[in-house]
């Protein structure tokens, strides 16, 4: 069986690369944009005293990338779908690139919103909802899962990677020349993914409407699930550094915290997409919700303790890799593959609005009454995204009553 799927909707042929090189560049474009969007929390102390505020601030930059990078994944999402993922991954290439050599030249943190919070944010969104999108276009049903699975390890590696890079290379050189060599690495790297890339012209007729999504009781309860694990799930990401310095624990293991949340991720990604379709993808994110929590609730009781802390960061790459290689499967089952990309983009936007608000409350909330009341906040966030979760109306990832 051929590793591509037709789209009769196309007036041009999806991709020449084979399906293995364009699932080869996904994972790419996703170790950068991911990596250093994720990388954030070992820059927060650094970019803080360098402008002379305290973490509440700082924080709020990362919850402004990551609320863009939501838009720009609502926005590109759907563009890729109608004209292919090659034109967005080409703009994230520049948009991550003069991003981060913005943040660079900053000479005030309001100019890092600018070019951290909104360019990077976007780079991120206009890569990674139209490789998912891109990814389903190449791939047939029986090997799409584990394609996924690959594009998304790419994550998780970034993850692994980045920080502990980043925290070397501020050691080193501080964090603004940091940022720097980061622009060079993002613009060869996603500038050769934009290569890979296809440009479908998929007819606008066939592409789902947005409204078609607001009147979907099951969308819109899945998507108030995502706003709510949001907090949750980024809170770890901004502050597991801070929390275990503040604690005693060794910079570098410190820094290593959301690395070993990404090294988890990789396998536990892998192995969801050598699961392919055995397992309702609907009981996978439930699972993954659980991790999510649990991951919270161990971090909460943790008082620092260097095991407790590997143990949290371990459960939540398990839940994050579960939960993100699941729910493409969920979506494209509910509405079909050729709307993957903007079904997806919009999805995530529920992401976009616990990301906003999560980190910044955190940051304010530690600076007043320290880790402990911040951590406790997200974890009942979470507990509340599991119960949404796990009612009956979602049932399971069955394209039936999609719109019920």
């Amino acid at each position: 069986m051929s590793d591509t799927t037709s789209l009769p909707s196309a007036s041009e042929p999806a991709e020449t690369a084979t399906p293995w090189s364009v699932a080869a560049a996904a994972f790419a474009a996703n170790f950068v944009t991911f990596g250093i969007l994720f990388s954030f929390g070992v820059f927060l102390t650094p970019i803080a005293e360098d402008f002379g505020t305290t973490t509440g601030p700082v924080a709020a930059l990362f919850s402004t990338a990551i609320s863009t990078y939501y838009l720009g994944g609502a926005i590109g999402g759907r563009i890729g779908d109608r004209f292919g993922a090659r034109p967005l991954v080409a703009a994230a290439a520049l948009a991550m690139s003069l991003g981060l050599l913005g943040t660079a030249a900053s000479g005030a943190l309001w100019q890092t919103y600018a070019a951290f919070g909104v360019l990077v944010g976007l780079a991120t969104g206009f890569c990674y909802p139209s490789m998912i999108g891109l990814i389903g276009r190449s791939f047939s049903e029986q090997r799409r899962p584990a394609a996924m699975g690959f594009l998304l390890a790419g994550v998780g590696a970034g993850t692994l990677v980045m920080p502990w890079l980043g925290h070397q290379l501020i050691s080193a050189i501080g964090w603004r020349s940091t940022y720097a060599l980061l622009a060079a690495l993002a613009l060869v790297t996603i500038g050769w993914a934009a290569t890979r890339g296809d440009r479908v012209r998929t007819s606008g007729a066939r592409l789902m409407r947005v409204g078609t999504l607001a009147r979907s009781s099951r969308f819109l309860l899945f998507f108030a699930a995502v706003v709510a694990i949001g907090p949750g799930f980024y809170a770890p990401v901004a502050f597991y550094n801070d929390y275990a310095v503040d604690a005693g624990v060794a910079p570098g293991l410190a820094a290593g915290l959301v690395g070993i949340s990404g090294a988890t991720s990789v396998a536990a990604r892998l192995a969801c997409g050598a699961l392919g379709n055995r397992i309702d993808p609907m009981w996978l994110c439930r699972a993954a919700f659980a991790c999510l929590t649990g991951a919270l609730a161990i971090w909460w009781i943790s008082g620092g303790d260097v095991a407790l802390l590997i143990t949290s960061a371990v459960t939540h790459g398990v839940g994050w890799a579960v939960w993100v290689t699941a729910t493409p499967s969920v979506l494209a089952g509910w509405y079909g593959v050729e709307n993957l990309g903007g079904v997806i983009g919009i999805y995530y936007t529920g992401l976009g609005v616990g990301g906003l608000v999560g980190p910044a409350v955190c940051g304010f909330v530690i600076d007043a009454a320290g880790f402990g009341p911040a951590i406790g906040l997200v974890t009942v966030t979470s507990l509340i995204a599991l119960a949404l979760l796990a009612l009956p109306l979602l049932g399971t990832s069955s394209a039936a009553g999609s719109n019920s």
